[in-house]
């Protein structure tokens, strides 16, 4: 029945085949006067640009990101086979370099279907009409569009060469999963590049163009399978091959990537989001500022941010990252073995930054969508160091200076000690290395509220609040906090001689064509001296006893590293900052809901010292600047007289006028003028007492500065106190005296 029909039609067409080919000339010619006007569908001016995804790759050349509205790798027509640009022509296109776009014969056919179908069923797109399509309009089945898909493939036509068009169709073309043009398809389904597809495997892929859904060979082989079939028998048929390569092509064994496993997620690598959005974030802000210019006009920023993204998406970029591949790996690692036990409610953070550069290396957010690296979040006591380093930077203290650890009230504010212990008169090393929360306001207290929180900005810090102006922020209770990013480049100050280096992701971005339109020197990153390199150079000291003998042993490494914890309220909030020269990190762990963790900031440190063991020993970082460990209690327990003393006013030193201190033993020096000693003297003469040959009553301490007691022992009593202790000892009692003289007489007689 079927048949037939087609013969009935077959004969129609035949009959009036003169009229119906005037008829449709003429019709299209009205149609494309009619529409030359129409500047919509003048594209004299148009200047093809594929849409091309942008990449984006770590500083050891591993792609980390793909940006894109449609994913699509472009290549030139020289490098895609040519029994690839054979089939495509054969089952779309054969008259494709014959006919000026549009094929009238096909044309003719489909539109006395679609009359008797009364729909439109059968297609007649040339591969010019199926480009104009996909460049210019939508998928709608409507006459209109038809219309100007005609008239714009002419255009394309008088515009572009047709090896150049059909170089377009097979980067434009959809071929299902998402990506677009036979190089993407090819990586997906196959696993290789276009131009090492063999015959049967091309086929496959032209295959898909027809129906990407139905023929998705990862769902749907077996229709994939017939569908290359039906290709490769269309190549034979026009000459292409031979009957016996196409069969021969059938029996090949094709491998289809069930998933293209490449360690991506989406359109990032897994553990590489949050990195890959603060380059987004970047390039957002540089094109947005390009668009401004260009336009010359004001644009509302919505739509000036809409813009620049889909540039971003569409230009075909290449971006180059600061991240270490190989750093950020062993981050994801460590973060990953380390939140282990903290509860399911646990997330953290991870940010390693070059401090000579501000590069950052690694860049962790969490397991959530949520940039927790990027997310201010109150910092404990690790923002005690900024401002101790501010207090000896201005002369006003040193890492000897004493100060008293007792509680205190400072207006109303009662800050207390971790567990309610006070440690008496202690040096701000110490004060520091053991995180004592009253010794360290006070040293706010001292340096000025203002001042102290000038200098916290001058580390980089930008969350600072206007409540924050209070001296609970010395312990680290802001209005916002800081961010993991931030605090990392505040403690590369301190890594960096004094140096603040503003932290960057992108080192550079080319174009398509290979031209560099954007670099680190394009970006104004701020350097600025924070610190004196001698105070950089002392706090960096302290911290490194914080790690070797402090809060922060469970961080410890091979080679001295310097770093502070911190812990927040109910602890929400589990911090460590540690450096060595070559690299500075922050490990934050907590979650988004302000909920109690399973542990304390030990934990923290325990993932870096992990995270930097791996580092050191895969030699990921130079280990020139690094100095191996020792000893980490190199330590001496010292009296001295107190700062406020004055030897010269005062008759002799008591308990009150000391205090016994811990400090390191190169130290010693510093403090060797003011250093005391406890002496046992013999009370009555003022010499040094030794026990058997001074009188008991005698015994006395006496404190002296160091090296200015008595030196000459108490070594003889007075003579009358020999004889009258011998007379003492040796003289009979009055009963031995009696019996002695009872015993004389009676023997007398």
């Amino acid at each position: 029945m079927e048949i037939q029909r087609l013969f009935q039609l077959r004969g129609i067409i035949m009959k009036y085949k003169k009229i119906i080919i005037f008829a449709v000339l003429l019709g299209v010619i009205f149609i494309l006067f009619a529409s030359c006007s129409s500047s919509n569908l003048n594209i004299s001016s148009y200047e093809y640009r594929p849409k091309e995804k942008s990449l984006i790759y770590s500083a050891d050349g591993e792609l980390i990101g793909q940006l894109y509205n449609e994913n699509r790798t472009y290549v030139e027509l020289d490098k895609i086979p040519k029994h690839i640009q054979e089939a495509v022509i054969a089952v779309e296109d054969s008259r494709f370099y014959s006919h000026s776009g549009f094929d009238i014969i096909r044309l003719i056919k489909a539109i006395f279907v679609d009359i008797k179908e009364r729909e439109f069923k059968e297609g007649a797109s040339t591969l010019t009409q199926q480009l104009a399509k996909n460049l210019f309009l939508t998928n709608e089945k409507t006459i209109t569009r038809k219309i100007k898909e005609l008239l714009l493939s002419l255009q394309l036509e008088r515009k572009y060469s047709k090896d150049k068009i059909l170089e377009m169709y097979l980067n434009e073309i959809y071929l299902g999963q998402m990506v677009y043009g036979v190089q993407e398809a090819s990586l997906r389904f196959l696993g290789k590049d276009v131009w090492d597809l063999t015959l049967a495997e091309g086929a496959l892929i032209v295959g898909l163009a027809q129906a990407p859904s139905a023929y998705n060979p990862v769902k749907y082989f077996d229709k994939a399978k017939k569908r290359q079939e039906i290709v490769l028998d269309r190549m034979a048929a026009v000459g292409n091959i031979s009957k016996e390569q196409a069969q021969q092509a059938k029996g090949e064994e094709i491998k289809i990537l069930e998933k293209k496993d490449n360690g991506f997620r989406g359109k990032y690598k897994e553990g590489h989001q949050h990195f890959v959005n603060k380059v987004v974030e970047q390039l957002i802000e540089y094109f947005s500022e390009r668009i401004v210019k260009s336009q010359g006009r004001d644009i509302d920023r919505e739509e000036i941010e809409k813009l620049a993204l889909y540039e971003i998406e569409n230009g075909g970029y290449k971006i180059y990252t600061t991240l270490n591949q190989a750093i950020q790996g062993q981050a994801l690692i460590a973060m990953k073995n380390g939140i282990k036990g903290l509860g399911v409610i646990a997330n953290g953070a991870l940010v390693s930054i070059e401090p000579s550069t501000g590069k950052v290396l690694a860049y962790y957010g969490g397991v959530r969508d949520i940039d927790m690296a990027n997310k201010p979040r109150r910092p404990g006591s690790t923002i005690k160091p900024l401002y101790y380093a501010g207090a000896i930077n201005e002369g006003l203290i040193n890492g000897n200076t004493i100060v008293l650890d007792e509680p205190a009230d400072f207006n109303g504010y009662k800050p207390k000690n971790y567990g309610n212990k006070y440690f008496g008169y202690v040096t701000t090393r110490e004060a520091l290395v053991n995180s004592l929360n009253v010794a360290s306001v006070k040293i706010m207290n001292y340096l000025g509220v203002d001042k102290a929180l000038e200098y916290i900005k001058g580390y980089g810090i930008s969350t600072i609040a206007k409540e924050d102006y209070q001296l609970a922020t010395g312990l680290g209770g802001m209005t916002h906090g800081i961010t993991p990013l931030e605090l990392t480049s505040a403690y590369g100050v301190i890594a960096n001689k004094g140096w603040y280096k503003e932290p960057y992701f992108i080192e550079k971005v080319e174009n398509s064509n290979g031209d560099i339109i954007y670099s680190v020197e394009e970006q104004g990153l701020k350097t600025e001296q924070v610190l004196l390199e001698e105070t950089s150079g002392q706090i960096e000291d302290i911290l490194i006893d914080v790690v070797s003998r402090g809060t922060g042993t469970s961080a410890r490494l091979s080679y001295y590293n310097g770093g502070k914890t911190g812990t927040t309220d109910n602890k929400k909030d589990l911090w460590f900052v540690g450096f060595v020269k070559p690299i500075v990190t922050t490990i934050w762990l907590g979650n988004e809901d302000n909920l109690e963790l399973n542990g304390g900031s030990s934990a923290s440190a325990k993932i870096y010292k992990n995270y930097m063991n791996n580092i050191l020993k895969n030699q990921l970082i130079k280990k020139d600047e690094l100095q191996p460990v020792t000893n980490y209690q190199d330590i001496l327990t010292i009296s001295i007289l107190l700062p406020d003393r004055d030897i010269q006013q005062m008759e002799e030193i008591n308990e009150e006028d000391i205090a016994d201190i811990i400090i390191p033993s190169k130290e010693y020096s510093y403090f060797q003028d003011r250093i005391v000693e406890r002496v046992t003297i013999d009370s009555s003469t003022g010499k040094l007492f030794v026990e058997g040959r001074c009188p008991e009553e005698n015994w006395k301490i006496k404190i002296y500065l160091r090296g200015q007691g008595p030196q000459e022992q108490c070594d003889s009593y007075h003579f009358f106190d020999k004889f009258y202790e011998f007379y003492n000892n040796f003289r009979p009692n009055n009963n031995e005296l009696n019996n002695w003289e009872e015993s004389y007489n009676y023997n007398y007689n």
